[in-house]
C-alpha cells in the first residue's frame, strides 16, 4: 500500500512538472476568423508585424512584413480584430499577397475609419497601389 501511494504522488509531481515545461517558451495566440496550422504547406501565410488596425470596427490592419507595407482586409467581413491594443504585435496572416489598386473612394473610406479629418480626407485625389491580403484567417501572437 506504501508503495502504491507513493508512486501515485511520485506520478502526481512527474506530470506536475511535465505540464509547466510544456508552457515555457510558448507564445499565446489568438486566432481571428479560419483557424490554420502554422506549419501547413500548402497554406500561403505571411507573417509581420501590425502598424495599425482600424479603431471602429476592427476591419482591417496594416502590417510591414520585411520592407513591405501590407493591407489585410478580412474575407466576406466574416470576423474582425481587436481594435486597440494590438499595434506593435506579431502576426501570421492566412491569405494570397496580390497587387492592389484601391479608388478613392475606398481610400477616403479608410481614412474614415481611421479618424483622419475632412481636410486630410479631402486630400486624397488618386488611386493607390498597393499590396494586400484578403485573408482567410489571422493569428494575432500576444
Amino acid at each position: 500500500m506504501k508503495i502504491t501511494i507513493h508512486l501515485f504522488f511520485l506520478l502526481v509531481t512527474f506530470l506536475s512538472f511535465s505540464q509547466n515545461s510544456e508552457k515555457e517558451g510558448k507564445s499565446e495566440m489568438n486566432f481571428y476568423g479560419e483557424q490554420f496550422s502554422i506549419v501547413e504547406e500548402s497554406v500561403e501565410l505571411t507573417k509581420g508585424q501590425i502598424i495599425s488596425s482600424c479603431p471602429n470596427k476592427g476591419c482591417w490592419v496594416k502590417v510591414t512584413s520585411g520592407s513591405e507595407e501590407l493591407f489585410v482586409t478580412f474575407k466576406n467581413y466574416a470576423f474582425f480584430v481587436p481594435k486597440n491594443g494590438i499595434a506593435g504585435k506579431e502576426i501570421i496572416i492566412k491569405g494570397a499577397v496580390e497587387a492592389d489598386t484601391i479608388s478613392v473612394p475606398q481610400l477616403k473610406h479608410y481614412a474614415l475609419d481611421a479618424g483622419k479629418t475632412k481636410e486630410e480626407i479631402s486630400k486624397i485625389k488618386n488611386p493607390q497601389i498597393t499590396k494586400s491580403i484578403v485573408a482567410d484567417g489571422v493569428a494575432i501572437i500576444n
